[in-house]
């Protein structure tokens, strides 16, 4: 093992005495069943966790594959190595070829950060995990490979043994301009090729959401929308989602969250081609579904679909930036099928009984992926909490996105489901907003952002359905933040809820924050692993990530190399403790 790390030796060395505890002050019980799919564990009973304490929280973690996460870590806060990964992988494959490759890779960081190769593979990871009472979220984790260096890298997906560079395709083929990133990216993207590209990674995700299924009986599958449908055409979408908005700020005079006919009326005279008073009250009554006398932004945003908005854009006196955005034919047809897309793969979802993340993605593209979510959830989520939607809590404006879904959901009558993150674009995001001089959307502190998840975490547990127990909290606490897991332990008891049966649930990536992951599964709550699995060298692209994702978080990270040297210095020298 210390072969493959030269430096291991020396950090073993180096491992300083056992870290004191610092304990919770959250009580929990035994036993998360997740609708019975999880192991019973004892009697409920008020616990204090302490995530500090190496020795319970890695009891189920062999040493070799501590030792194997000190030395992956390790690497990860070499500057020069994770600024160099790419070029030194392909110089790798030039200099030794796959083969040599894929076993360095298998060993070491594909053994961390992946679950294995394909489903049969992944079983045993699984396996590993729900005897500490872990759930897997799973996907598929061949990704957008990496074309050239440095600044606005440019990628194409992988679907198959090779990906198909742009200069590849053949002609006739629509290719908008190819997805890019500045500097480091840690998120997953997707360039589009055609309308076959979309249909073949549909059939990836179809491959997880049935993996699921087969290895992980009350898991997740997460997806990704930006992988269904043209980018370009997600981006045009928002726009108009946007204007559409903004037009009901106009109409509502007297910003009191609603427009009244009167207000409506008036409105109309001065934006859209005359009609007899009658005309515009139908008008009125079509967005007014409740019947109030007036029309509130859940009513309005859920009544303009893509022709109704084409529609009412055909009605403007001037062609305004609505008018502009709006969609036309062509792209009302590319819309569609995305649509369809989506929801061929909830209903899959829904026949195999498993359930569907839906990732977040750019501010640009995120109004068109929350609508298409919303499709969704309204129909598949009446009963139970099959989609769950993403809330980037460094936004500005998540906390009021959360509250306007929230609010149509109760509305509506359906099962609110969200999974929060803090984010993954913010470097894209404000040099965005600084290239095109609008309002940088990213908080302006950290701590801002630490602010803002934990009140979105607090409201969706103390939404109503919550309180009169018509409906569990629905949510995932995507976080390897320890305040963050602590808060909404804390949220938990302050609402009288059991951790096994409260409906939130945490989440970490399979290889990062394994003292909190397993120090909850230990002890009732609900929590899941993220676990990528795929082909070796098509995962290539999400392990790079991984390696900079750490290099940028060595602060976090860096406290858990602490506890992974206390915990191997404890086992290997038992007499220094």
């Amino acid at each position: 093992m210390t072969a493959l790390y030269p430096s291991l030796r020396r950090a073993v060395r180096a491992l300083p005495p056992p870290i004191r505890p610092l304990v919770s002050r959250f009580s929990t019980n035994k036993g998360s069943d997740l609708g019975g799919k999880f192991q019973e564990g004892g009697e409920e009973q008020r616990e204090k966790i302490d995530f500090q304490d190496g020795a319970q929280a890695y009891k189920d973690i062999s040493t070799a594959a501590l030792m194997r996460a000190l030395g992956v870590f390790s690497v990860c806060g070499l500057q020069i190595v994770v600024r160099n990964s790419h070029r030194i992988l392909q110089t790798a494959l030039k200099l030794f070829g796959p083969t040599v490759v894929q076993v360095i890779m298998r060993r070491t960081l594909f053994a961390h950060f992946c679950g294995g190769e394909d489903l049969e593979s992944i079983r045993p990871t699984i396996a590993r995990l729900r005897e500490s009472n872990i759930g897997g979220i799973l996907d598929f984790a061949a990704e957008a490979d990496i074309e050239g260096e440095g600044e606005g890298v440019t990628l194409h997906h992988v679907t198959g043994e090779v990906s198909k560079p742009i200069e590849e395709i053949s002609q006739g083929e629509v290719v908008p301009q190819p997805t890019t990133v500045q500097g480091n990216a840690l998120a997953r993207q997707y360039s589009y090729h055609t309308e076959r590209q979309c249909d073949a990674n549909k059939k990836i995700f179809e491959t997880a959401i049935r993996a699921v299924h087969g290895v992980s009986p009350g898991g997740f599958a997460a997806i990704k929308v930006t992988a269904l449908g043209n980018p370009l055409l997600l981006e045009r979408w928002s726009t108009a989602l946007r204007e559409i908005h903004r037009l009901f700020d106009i109409m509502d005079v007297d910003s009191d969250e609603g427009v009244h006919f009167e207000e409506f009326m008036s409105s109309w005279k001065k934006l859209f081609v005359p009609l007899e008073e009658s005309e515009v009250r139908k008008i009125f009554s079509d967005f007014d579904k409740n019947n109030t006398g007036k029309i509130d932004p859940v009513e309005w945003m859920s009544t303009l679909d893509p022709p109704k908005m084409r529609q009412l854009a055909s009605s403007c006196l001037e062609k305004g930036p609505f008018a502009t955005a709006v969609l036309d034919d062509e792209e009302e047809k590319l819309l569609l099928a995305m649509q369809t897309r989506l929801k061929s793969l909830v209903k899959l979802a829904d026949d195999l009984d498993v359930r569907l993340m839906v990732d977040a993605e750019h501010t640009y593209l995120q109004p068109a992926i929350d609508n298409l979510v919303l499709g969704v959830q309204r129909r598949y989520n009446r009963r139970i909490d099959r989609v769950y939607g993403t809330i980037q809590c460094y936004l500005k404006d998540a906390q009021y996105r959360n509250r306007i879904m929230m609010q149509t959901a109760e509305q509506e009558g359906w099962v609110y489901a969200v999974k929060l993150v803090r984010g993954a674009y913010m470097h894209q995001e404000k040099e965005r907003a600084m290239k095109l001089n609008y309002p940088d959307p990213i908080h302006n502190s950290l701590q801002d952002t630490h602010e803002c998840y934990h009140s979105v975490m607090s409201d969706v547990v103390a939404r109503e359905s919550v309180k009169n127990g018509s409906q569990k909290a629905n949510l995932v606490v995507a976080s390897h933040n320890q305040r963050s897991v602590e808060h909404a332990i804390d949220l938990i008891h302050r609402a009288g809820l059991r951790p096994s049966e409260s409906g939130v649930a945490f989440g970490q990536l399979l290889g990062m924050a394994d003292h909190l992951t397993y120090s909850l599964g230990h002890h009732g709550y609900l929590v899941y692993k993220y676990v990528p699995y795929g082909p070796i060298l098509e995962t290539l692209p999400y392990l790079v990530r991984r390696a900079q994702e750490n290099s940028d978080l060595m602060g976090s990270v860096g406290y858990e190399m602490r506890m992974l040297r206390a915990e191997i210095r404890r086992r290997l020298f038992p007499w220094f403790t």
